[in-house]
């Protein structure tokens, strides 16, 4: 099969969520067509492994992806997510904090930037960590109002609010620049 075709069946795979079916595809791609795979063929496989929560194989293809295009923030951020489900915590932070600082324009990276500080927040209650947690949400608001009804829990009140009103509720904390923010 040609590599077009190969490429259009994978990407009908993935949208009807077939994520098996377009993963085949992948491997008939790379087996048949390694040397002229290009960074958004290895970047889909990776978001196939992704969707099939086979996260140490989709950080593999992310990285090989960011081998090709180094400064990718959305290869960077998929990697990131990948690390943090692997539970390897303190890489996924050091990712996003590369993306957000490469492009503070998309939201995600500052998603987990926030799940990080939530954490850290919860084991230990430092003030600073629920600072830094709110002031990287308040991006994510701002770039995708519609994310807006996901439910953040804050431990300070025990109770969950959505992402909006628990910014609001926060609204004396002071903005941070993304270098304070994503310092440790």
């Amino acid at each position: 099969m040609k590599i077009d075709d190969l490429r259009k069946l994978r990407d009908a795979y993935f949208e009807e969520e077939e994520y098996l079916k377009s993963m085949e595809q992948c491997v008939e791609l790379a087996a048949g067509h390694n040397e002229e795979l290009t960074f958004d063929d290895i970047f889909k496989k990776g978001l196939c492994h992704f969707k099939l929560e086979e996260d140490a194989e989709a950080t593999g293809c992310f990285n090989k992806a960011l081998e090709k295009e180094p400064d990718n923030v959305m290869a960077l951020t998929n990697k990131g997510i990948c690390l943090y489900n692997l539970g390897r915590i303190q890489e996924a932070f050091e990712i996003f904090n590369r993306a957000v600082k490469i492009n503070p324009n998309v939201f995600p990276p500052y998603y987990y930037i926030g799940m990080y500080y939530m954490r850290i927040f919860q084991e230990t209650g430092d003030l600073q960590a629920m600072e830094k947690l709110v002031n990287a949400y308040r991006p994510v608001l701002a770039q995708a109002p519609d994310f807006g009804p996901l439910l953040m829990y804050d431990p300070n009140k025990d109770a969950d609010y959505t992402l909006d009103l628990f910014l609001m509720l926060h609204d004396n904390v002071k903005e941070m620049s993304i270098d304070e923010l994503t310092a440790l």
